[in-house]
């Protein structure tokens, strides 16, 4: 008698176009088949919702671990090669490997034999199950893009802040919008992401999953584009042959649909850019170093162009973090020495405050200041309106009088006369508190000066080194430090429009020699000795030079 060939089944159905019966099809099929071929069908692996254009589904993996490790069947039975797969790579390359195993691949509604023939059809169908896979794809991203350019929802989990209608536009879902606001307006002021998660958290806001916030989730929010009205869609890169899909990846910009005021805005297009720049300025300061240097990624060698990292050194009594070349890091020769972190951060923060808030600035600030808020008072806003609003009260009220006075009161007339006295009181205290506010109120020029002391303090204060590392990186262009010599390049850029993100800008130059850093930092710097110094080395250079 001929023996029971011992084998599995495998089936499978994707989401989009079979429902679960395709399963038990498939089943009584291979079942047929094995009865027919003295078989005998020991188990079944079975991916449902599962797409075959990639081998990553959890059943068809379980097999080919099985079929590895000594299995006890020797074939595996399935319906036809678009079940098995639809990548034509992928088809080719695990059948070779299950027959490796021992293993042989029969598929019940497709024979193939073991001749060249059979082997060009197996390619063959491959290539067209393949095609298949391809060309729906490519029709199902048509309709997508069709929706994109009506800035429609094209389908999955709507952004944190939305909700879908039944027009397939997104709305403001304004509890979930709380949260959106609260994350951009903390990453905009310089908060890290744990600190915007664990207020996030004791607020009680949640994800669009329902669970509390983690990075990742701070991360996607603040770079989508969708919060500041502009409605965007296929972005992300494709997912791999592993079904993997990696969203910090970009597409080409050229392949991304980008409609400005495509969908409602949840914050103003000014705050979005901020967030995104302050996290971008502070990133490195995201890492799991333990400490935080302010001016990483703006200072360069002067002895051999690199870049100055931050880095910490350990003496006997002490530890001090300093700037040093990233060249002698990387083993590469490198004579610049290093620099005291506090010396160099103290330096430049001085000089930051001493030229954008000189005197001459000072005054230009105190006037333009004033007009502000000489203009807010004629045309505010709550004051105009509340001063039309107590009009309208006072008119109302003299109306019931009237009626009052020919027809006689009743309980209704006489509430309705208290409720309109209680609201001119309140509309009247309101604009009374406002103008007494606004009289004769001048800013001098010893407020600003107190608030750009205020400013300095804040600047030399560890706990706000992440956001005034963004101001910083904002008005800087560049810190050379060679053996000899700190110079700083503040850099002002302006368009001719007036606003400062155009191509033009000025440049100011700080210059300290080294060996008068620590002295200026402590006050103890002789200036005026310092610029003879500087002067006699200039005309010795010169007549050397002759």
């Amino acid at each position: 008698m001929e023996e029971t060939i011992k084998a599995v089944g495998y089936a499978r159905f994707s989401s989009s176009m079979q429902r679960e019966e395709s399963i038990t099809a498939q089943k009584r099929y291979m079942m047929m088949y094995a009865k027919r071929n003295n078989m005998e069908v020991i188990d079944w692996y079975c991916d449902e919702a599962k797409s075959a254009k990639t081998v990553n589904r959890p059943a068809f993996q379980k097999m080919i671990n099985d079929a590895k490790n000594n299995p006890e069947f020797k074939a595996v039975l399935v319906h036809k090669t678009d079940r098995f797969s639809r990548n034509l790579s992928d088809s080719i390359q695990y059948k070779k490997l299950l027959e490796e195993y021992g293993v042989q691949v029969i598929f019940v509604n497709e024979r193939f034999e073991d001749n060249p023939e059979s082997h060009l059809l197996y390619h063959i169908m491959g290539s067209v199950n393949q095609f298949y896979n391809e060309n729906l794809a490519r029709e199902v991203m048509k309709g997508l893009k069709e929706n994109a350019y009506q800035c429609k929802f094209t389908g999955g989990r709507p952004p944190l802040g939305y909700d879908v209608d039944k027009d397939l536009k997104l709305v403001i879902n304004e509890k979930e919008a709380e949260a959106v606001r609260l994350i951009f307006e903390m990453s905009a002021e310089g908060y890290g992401y744990g600190e915007t998660i664990d207020k996030l958290n004791i607020l009680g806001y949640k994800t669009k999953k329902g669970l509390p916030f983690v990075k990742n989730s701070l991360y996607e929010i603040l770079r989508n584009e969708k919060y500041k009205g502009t409605y965007i869609f296929n972005r992300s890169c494709s997912a791999n042959s592993l079904n993997k899909r990696n969203n910090h990846r970009r597409k080409p910009e050229e392949e991304i649909i980008r409609i400005e005021n495509g969908c409602p805005a949840i914050v103003s297009s000014g705050l979005w850019h901020r967030a995104n720049a302050v996290k971008k300025a502070t990133r490195s300061s995201y890492t799991n170093a333990k400490n935080t240097y302010l001016l990483t990624g703006l200072i360069h060698c002067g002895e051999c162009g690199g870049k100055f990292h931050g880095n910490v050194r350990y003496n006997k009594n002490n530890t001090n973090l300093v700037y040093r070349c990233s060249s002698k890091k990387n083993k590469r020769k490198c004579e610049s020495k290093e620099i005291r972190c506090e010396y160099l951060d103290s330096f430049v923060i001085d000089k930051f405050v001493e030229f954008f808030f000189n005197d001459d600035n000072i005054k230009v600030i105190t006037k333009q200041l004033n007009e502000q808020y000489n203009k807010s008072c004629i045309s505010d806003l709550e004051y105009n309106e509340a001063k039309s609003t107590l009009k309208i009260l006072e008119k109302s009220r003299n109306n019931l009088v009237e009626a009052i006075a020919k027809t006689g009161i009743n309980d209704i007339m006489s509430d309705k006369i208290k409720e309109y006295e209680e609201q001119i009181k309140k509309t009247a205290e309101f604009i009374q508190k406002y103008e007494k506010q606004k009289v004769d109120r001048v800013i001098t020029e010893d407020e600003i000066r107190e608030q750009i002391n205020h400013l300095k303090d804040y600047f030399y204060n560890p706990k706000n080194i992440i956001r005034t590392k963004y101001v910083l990186s904002q008005y800087i262009d560049r810190i050379d430090i060679s053996n000899e010599n700190v110079q700083v390049q503040f850099k002002v850029s302006m368009s001719p429009s007036g606003n400062t993100d155009g191509d033009y800008f000025c440049v100011h130059t700080e210059m300290i020699k080294r060996k008068y850093l620590f002295d200026y930092v402590c006050e103890k710097v002789d200036f005026e000795q310092w610029n003879i110094e500087k002067l006699n080395k200039s005309e010795s250079e010169h007549r050397k030079g002759a």
